[in-house]
């Protein structure tokens, strides 16, 4: 973020749920600002990665080259082979942060997969926060708050 100009939008110490939707469209201006920097400074070039493990080659060179071919099909089908070893890596989302936790035997598919996203710590947050409000006020507040039902079902 440092080789960007923009602003991080700030509520001013008010929670209520205007204040929070209006934090959402200062937040959609800003990341179309940092967007269109980013266009206005993208390098000319390929914008692909070239990594023969992680990318897919180009469907021209598939069509020609036998070896592409058969590699081709055994990443898509098989994916990469993952080290035996635990991993944990933490990724900025739309709505926080997604974590992701994978468990590997050395095979191309991982022992155990552990995947969090917010939406389910935003939810915590409405007893302390409806509490005392009437039951027509909580409609207004879960549209306030950002939380995606999918993530939430366990």
């Amino acid at each position: 973020y440092e080789n960007f100009d923009f602003e991080v939008p700030v509520g001013g110490g008010v929670s209520d749920c205007y204040t929070r939707v209006m934090l959402k469209v200062e937040e959609l201006r800003q990341s179309l600002r940092i967007l269109q920097q980013c266009l206005d400074n993208m390098p000319e070039g390929p914008f692909k990665a070239d990594h023969p493990l992680t990318t897919p080659p180009p469907k021209e060179r598939t069509l020609q080259h036998i070896e592409t071919l058969i590699t081709h099909f055994l990443q898509v089908s098989w994916g990469p082979v993952m080290p035996a070893q635990e991993s944990f890596q933490m990724v900025e989302a739309t709505k926080g942060i997604n974590s992701y936790y994978l468990t590997s035997d050395g095979s191309t598919m991982s022992y155990r997969t552990r995947v969090r996203t917010p939406s389910f710590a935003h939810l915590q947050q409405i007893p302390s926060a409806i509490r005392g409000s009437l039951v027509s006020d909580l409609i207004v507040y879960l549209g306030s708050i950002d939380f995606v039902m999918s993530d939430v079902d366990r």
